[in-house]
């Protein structure tokens, strides 16, 4: 997966940038607490949770940082991602690849997506 578009950069964090991978769904309940950033959930006020490829993950330095979720709609599977969405990254997904978002709900399908981090 690749880099898009860098306006900034702060460490390894690019905010600013856009980033392509595919969006795969983990199931609801993947929300804080139990996930590998121990976050209470909703503690920002934004619902939606997600699981970051670990190379993104930074060791953990992205933690409680907040993306936008670029809906495709192309790709395999039963629910594909019809809507953008921002979304909490609380947790870590060992078996995604670079630019690979695992959504914290139900779903199922593996679909294309472009993220980017967002102010929460």
């Amino acid at each position: 997966m690749r880099l898009l578009m860098t306006i900034l950069s702060v460490g390894c964090l690019a905010v600013g940038a856009m980033y392509e991978g595919d969006g795969t769904f983990y199931g609801a309940g993947g929300n804080g607490a139990n996930g590998a950033c121990m976050l209470q959930p909703g503690f920002n006020g934004i619902p939606q949770t997600v699981a970051i490829n670990i190379e993104q993950y930074e060791n953990g330095a992205v933690c409680g940082k907040c993306v936008r979720v670029e809906a495709s709609s192309n790709g395999l599977g039963m629910t594909p991602i019809l809507e953008s969405f921002k979304a909490t990254i609380d947790n870590v997904c060992p078996e995604c690849h670079y630019g690979d978002i695992d959504i914290g709900s139900n779903g199922d399908g593996r679909w294309k997506i472009q993220w980017d981090f967002v102010p929460c």
